[in-house]
């Protein structure tokens, strides 16, 4: 094949395809190049510097737009492992079912380390204690009047908010138990349990000091916490079975 057919082939598939051409950097590079090095060595080539930092531009463009996808699958795993950890939490057919799963599954539906819920009870003392662990499971952890809010606010005299995420340098012994020294991050989720009846808390601690972070979102924390707040109303204050 000669010089002359391989020309007009190459001429056909760009005429063909002009897209392809004009997507391949490393050719649009070598074409700019070769017309650039015609140019007088006195002409600034401004057409090359202006390709340049569009090229540069639509990267970082590329490089945001990747981060964006990357973030927003993210966003719907975190979403569906949610609403199948609160399908999860529905599904026990008794009361007894449910510390059950309290007890041995509920960590692991939401994929965390270790998770809580504290209940507060103005007429309990240390005695009590290995007796309600008995029959509540190591999950349920029963305070005294004022220890959530004191809890969640670290003993500062405020309004805790209904949603708090936080690193910690440990975990508290009397809440964790023995995994308590090694965690590093928690999210707390205040419960409304009904007129007349004395606040909850979810508590998810994990070892991994970025897992909950102050920043972060907090929808589906709240999502979570209010269909928890059904829950508990079925189990501990509409009569259990």
């Amino acid at each position: 094949m000669d010089d002359t057919t391989q020309i007009s082939d190459f001429r056909k598939r760009i005429l063909q395809d002009p897209e392809a051409l004009l997507n391949d950097r490393e050719v649009m590079r070598a074409l700019i190049s070769a017309s650039s090095s015609n140019a007088p060595t006195n002409v600034i080539d401004l057409k090359s510097v202006v390709l340049k930092r569009l090229e540069g531009r639509v990267e970082e463009i590329e490089g945001q737009n990747s981060n964006i996808i990357s973030a927003a699958y993210k966003n719907i795993s975190t979403t569906t492992k949610v609403h199948s950890a609160i399908l999860d939490a529905l599904e026990p057919k008794t009361f007894t079912e449910f510390l059950h799963f309290l007890k041995t599954d509920w960590a692991s539906s939401l994929n965390i380390d270790i998770a809580r819920l504290c209940l507060e009870a103005p007429s309990i003392n240390q005695d009590d204690i290995p007796q309600l662990e008995i029959e509540f499971g190591p999950s349920v952890v029963f305070l005294q009047e004022g220890e959530i809010n004191h809890y969640i606010s670290l003993g500062q005299d405020s309004d805790p908010r209904p949603v708090t995420l936080r690193q910690i340098r440990k975990g508290a012994s009397n809440i964790y138990n023995d995994i308590a020294p090694k965690l590093r991050s928690e999210a707390l989720m205040k419960l409304d349990l009904g007129q007349g009846n004395s606040p909850g808390l979810l508590l998810l601690g994990s070892i991994n000091s970025d897992q909950f972070l102050p920043n972060m979102g907090t929808d589906l924390f709240v999502f979570y916490g209010s269909i928890f707040e059904k829950i508990m109303q079925r189990w501990f204050f509409n009569g259990q079975s």
